[in-house]
């Protein structure tokens, strides 16, 4: 329905006032209205107020008496003359006060009529002797207070005056203009928000106006209007209840256009509010779950403050009380992880942080239950757990914590079991006979490998098994040991032979393959030095290639295989440096320029460390003298070449300083000779 049908009121400047009206009585009639029926006459007004023409014409008097009565006797006459005038004496007396009385009446109409009375007190008003003058008068009063109820009041006095009477018209056109501010009325109750007190108004509106025919339509455009904003509202709802703000936003924008002035300002920017609110809310829960996600009891304390902030009207209650309890099972986690290194004491105080009225109340108190029962079971007796196990079954089905009870019920029944079979085994191997040790290990071996005191048991069966070994296999390994004291190569074969009757599965199996593995390498050490003995002495003759030779001979993983790498490495790199030598001797025997600063370059790459270093070294001096001589040589005929070929003496070579002066004065000659050829000229 269209805002033209339905006005909004200015809302900034209070209700719209009812249209200006002056009491009946006072010289102004309401403002006609288009949809009002015509008024009534002047006359017909003034009939009303005036007493009726026949009465009037009744209390005067009649024509003489003697006239009327021709023909009558004399003294009759007169006699009869005399009653009647007695008679019309007391008529015309009569006469003169109904008229008089009338007069008054009339003229006091007219005064109330042509002066501006004061108010009357309506409600002292007795309303069955009550003028229609008052009646207008009181409902116009009633009326300007633009209440339903005094509009209602106004409408109800007027409609006691019959259906035929002179003013009927004027007040039906009154009915008609109250009538449609009560409508308005309705209007604005419906624009404010209040739409079953709106409903409520438009139907005190009484039937027989044309007011009372807008009714229906009004209430169903109204209920219309309603449902459509009630949906939106209730599908931008939805949308933040599933954290989708956008399409919430994109819901809210639709209260806008809704001709309800108090869904689209109050409501809409409620709703707005709503998403802004419930956005930060979310963000909320995001970060109190990250910070519970470092771990420690103090994050995830800060985190449930976080959370906890969220109150209970918010739509990510329901959300953030899931978190809570999420974030709180956290520090039962970390109160578990205490009890698995014995502290019952700190376990207890992450359990008493955990918060009230969350729903976590029943987990907290068979948590402290379980603290109980471990603490029974680090006594370490089968007393202890069984007063566990008893203190386990106060946690019944219908506990939170009845799964996690039956497992550790489970848990320590098999270690008591195990414990009680560690015990028995313990028993049997007191003797410390190899006998008695054997069959405590075959004891201990009943202990299941899912069993808690799995690796406790495992624990004491090798430490038997160390005792069997000391007592069986030490004699052995102390027998090598003296053997391979000779050190020549029977006697360490022999130790080796020896320690190799340690049992596989004996606990001394590791230090007999220890001495083995020893004895073995001094007998390779035997093998091997005559070898890397005898390449080092063919290298120190020259014999580089034969030193090399010999020393590969030592197998690789053997005793002295890596110091004869290592001295093959060393002869190699003398072989390299000795032919870098030789080659520099060659290239520089072919005299030119380009082979002696060639062999300069490789002679002085022959390391500092090589034999050949001093020789390479003289050379190099010598062939840099050579290419000076060639320079000098060029000079005579071609001084840019002299040049040139002096440039290309190194560094670190006796004939570069003076190679470099030579070329500073030929390139002074050049400039003088450059000079002398300008000032002769062509």
């Amino acid at each position: 329905m269209s805002s033209s049908q339905y006005p909004r009121p200015n809302r900034s400047q209070g209700s719209t006032p009812p249209p200006s009206r002056r009491r009946f009585g006072q010289g102004a009639i309401p403002p006609r209205r288009s949809n009002q029926r015509p008024r009534p006459s002047s006359e017909r007004l003034r009939a009303f107020r005036e007493p009726p023409a026949d009465e009037v014409r009744a209390a005067q008097p009649g024509p003489p008496l003697t006239q009327s009565m021709a023909g009558t006797e004399p003294s009759q006459t007169t006699q009869h003359q005399t009653t009647q005038q007695k008679k019309f004496n007391r008529w015309m007396v009569w006469a003169v006060l109904t008229v008089a009385s009338l007069g008054g009446i009339a003229g006091a109409s007219a005064v109330s009529l042509l002066r501006i009375p004061n108010l009357p007190n309506c409600r002292a008003i007795f309303w069955p002797l009550a003028s229609a003058a008052t009646r207008l008068q009181c409902a116009d009063a009633y009326a300007d207070q633009g209440s339903v109820d005094d509009l209602l009041a106004a409408i109800a006095l007027v409609e006691a005056l019959p259906a035929d009477h002179p003013l009927r018209t004027e007040i039906n056109d009154r009915v008609e203009v109250w009538a449609d501010e009560i409508l308005h009325v309705a209007d604005q109750t419906f624009n404010q928000g209040e739409l079953e007190e709106a409903i409520a108004i438009a139907q005190k509106i009484p039937g027989n106006t044309s007011a009372a025919e807008k009714v229906s339509d009004r209430v169903d455009g109204w209920e219309r209007i309603w449902e459509q904003a009630e949906s939106i509202f209730r599908e931008a709802e939805e949308r933040l209840k599933a954290s989708n703000f956008r399409e919430a936003f994109t819901a809210a924008i639709k209260l806008r256009s809704v001709d309800n002035e108090y869904w689209a300002t109050e409501r809409y920017e409620a709703l707005m509010s709503l998403i802004s609110r419930t956005r930060e809310e979310v963000n909320i829960l995001a970060s109190a779950e990250r910070v519970a996600q470092r771990g420690t009891v103090d994050d995830i304390l800060e985190a449930l403050e976080q959370v906890a902030a969220i109150k209970p009207e918010s739509y990510v209650h329901a959300q953030a009380q899931t978190v809570l309890k999420s974030i709180s099972r956290k520090l039962l986690d970390l109160a578990e992880a205490a009890l698995t290194r014995r502290d019952s004491t700190e376990a207890t105080d992450i359990v008493e942080k955990i918060p009230k009225g969350i729903g976590l109340e029943a987990e907290v108190a068979d948590f402290k239950t379980l603290i109980d029962a471990y603490e029974l079971t680090w006594a370490g007796s089968t007393t202890g757990y069984e007063s566990a196990l008893i203190r386990l079954q106060s946690i019944g089905s219908d506990r939170p914590l009845y799964a996690r009870a039956q497992e550790l019920r489970r848990q320590w029944q098999w270690e008591l079991e195990g414990f009680a079979q560690l015990n028995w085994a313990k028993q049997v191997a007191r003797p410390g006979t190899v006998e008695s040790l054997r069959a405590a290990i075959t004891e201990a071996e009943e202990v299941a490998p899912n069993n808690p005191l799995w690796d406790e048991t495992q624990g004491q069966i090798e430490r038997w098994r160390e005792d069997i070994a000391f007592i069986e296999d030490r004699p052995i390994i102390d027998r090598a040991k003296v053997t391979a004291l000779v050190g020549d190569r029977a006697s360490l074969q022999a130790a080796i032979t020896e320690a190799q009757n340690v049992p596989s599965n004996s606990a001394l199996r590791g230090e007999a393959e220890e001495l083995v593995a020893d004895w073995r390498w001094q007998l390779q050490q035997m093998d091997n030095q005559p070898l890397l003995t005898q390449a080092r002495q063919l290298a120190e003759d020259g014999q580089l290639d034969q030193a090399i030779s010999v020393a590969s001979r030592i197998p690789p993983g053997q005793a002295l295989h890596d110091e004869a790498q290592s001295a093959i490495a060393d002869w190699e790199s003398t072989q390299q440096e000795q032919e870098m030598y030789q080659t520099a001797l060659v290239t520089a025997q072919s005299g030119s320029v380009d082979g002696l600063v060639s062999a300069i370059a490789l002679a002085q790459s022959v390391p500092q460390s090589s034999s050949d270093w001093t020789l390479a070294q003289q050379a190099a001096n010598q062939w840099s003298w050579n290419l000076l001589d060639v320079a000098e040589s060029a000079a005579a005929q071609d001084v840019a070449e002299a040049i040139s070929i002096a440039s290309q003496i190194p560094p670190r070579t006796e004939a570069y300083a003076e190679a470099q002066l030579r070329i500073r004065e030929w390139q002074d000659d050049q400039t003088v000779e450059f000079t002398n050829m300008e000032s002769v000229g062509p």
